[in-house]
């Protein structure tokens, strides 16, 4: 994990932590522009707007991430999505 992984981690687990959320989604943004391929922060952004009981951003973020031209792990990818979604069944 780059340093700059660990730097966008760190500033989002602390401001879940003071529950501002809305933080939280734009630190997420950034990091998607900066590392697209990157599967977890994917799936973690995706969490946490399940957490949040927003399917729909979920669901949305999920669509952005498959979209991708390519994927860290894309398999991992796919069997959050399909997990996610099968929850609802």
């Amino acid at each position: 994990m780059c340093p700059k992984h660990k730097l966008f981690r760190g500033y989002i687990d602390l401001e879940i932590k003071l529950r501002e959320f809305d933080r939280c989604r734009k630190l997420y943004e950034k990091w998607a522009e900066f590392d697209p391929e990157n599967c977890k922060m994917w799936i973690q952004f995706a969490t946490l707007e399940a957490m949040l009981n927003d399917s729909e951003r979920a669901r949305g973020i999920y669509e952005l991430a498959i979209c991708q031209p390519r994927l860290d792990m894309p398999e991992y990818m796919w069997k959050s999505y399909i997990d996610f979604e099968v929850s609802f069944i």
